[in-house]
């Protein structure tokens, strides 16, 4: 697990600070760049903090899309070198970091026999943004993962972002409920990372406690659902970095751990539940519906070491106390 956690220092870091900061949304195309005839969608998913003037960092999501026998996604953290933002006009900047990715792949040569592989690659960018009156900017970016034993990709994307406010202290605590409590039931959909991405329903409960208004730990019981004759679930804690997005809204990201019962055969009575003990990274969004009440959106990806992935999606409702 320490070999991706560190993706979530610069996050750690900036979050207590008060420079500016911004999350972006990007889609586009991409191809292989051992095969330029091979080519796929691309998204990224961005959280970008100025150090100063000239120097930002940032933690970035990456879905590679869907070329010939790969389906590859990714976490990177970047550091960008850029010109001074305007209040309105152009702004340019290049990026450079570590890149850990998650590849479905072939396994003896058949779609149906697929292997889940994780490594490291570079991430490299280069970035154009026009700065909006709004706080609010459009982005243009060429993006190269670098490094990667299985193939390095080329991807242009375009979007938008917005500039986060900083909040005074007493939204920010009312949005993290320092010092109080948070249970939710949740639900939602789990997706074997597979060619096949065969889907169960999945459902949790999930209890927090806040360290400060940056800082939440959680215990989440999870069962992912029966997907054909297999049969996952387990229980996962989880460190959570925290941003108020709004007045109401936060945007969030943990990392942790994930023990599990994992029943390969629920058809053979004799069949032993494994047991494992598997990385799980996180990404999401906490809304505040009133003053006990909140609804949040996870995405969830469970990184393991016997081909069995997964992403699990949870939206649900829950109360502060």
């Amino acid at each position: 697990m320490m070999r991706y956690t560190f993706l979530a220092l610069p996050l750690l870091f900036v979050s207590c600070l008060a420079h500016a900061q911004d999350a972006s949304l990007l889609a586009g195309g991409m191809r292989v760049d051992q095969d330029p005839d091979d080519k796929s969608f691309a998204v990224a998913l961005g959280y970008n903090h100025h150090l100063n003037p000239y120097l930002s960092v940032s933690a970035d999501y990456l879905n590679e899309g869907h070329p010939r026998l790969h389906h590859r996604d990714g976490l990177g953290a970047q550091l960008w070198l850029h010109t001074p933002v305007p209040t309105r006009g152009w702004s340019f900047a290049a990026g450079f970091g570590p890149y850990y990715y998650f590849d479905t792949t072939r396994g003896n040569g058949s779609l149906s026999d697929y292997r889940n592989d994780h490594g490291w690659g570079q991430l490299v960018s280069a970035s154009a943004r026009y700065h909006l009156a709004s706080n609010a900017y459009l982005e243009a970016r060429l993006a190269h993962t670098h490094g990667i034993t299985s193939h390095d990709t080329t991807m242009l994307l375009f979007g938008a972002g917005y500039e986060l406010r900083n909040l005074p202290p007493e939204i920010r605590l009312q949005n993290a409920e320092k010092g109080d409590n948070l249970v939710m039931l949740l639900a939602g959909r789990s997706i074997v990372n597979s060619f096949k991405s065969e889907t169960a329903t999945s459902t949790g409960l999930e209890y927090r406690r806040t360290v400060n208004p940056n800082v939440e730990w959680s215990v989440i019981l999870m069962n992912e659902g029966k997907v054909d004759v297999a049969e996952r679930k387990g229980v996962s804690g989880q460190l959570w970095l925290l941003r108020p997005f709004t007045e109401r809204t936060v945007l969030e990201m943990g990392f942790g751990a994930y023990a599990m019962r994992d029943q390969l055969d629920r058809t053979d009575p004799h069949a032993e539940r494994d047991g494992h003990v598997a990385p799980i990274a996180s990404i999401g969004m906490r809304y505040r519906l009133s003053d006990s009440l909140r609804a949040q959106l996870t995405w969830s990806r469970v990184i393991t070491s016997y081909e069995r992935d997964s992403d699990v999606f949870l939206l649900g409702a829950g109360l502060a106390f």
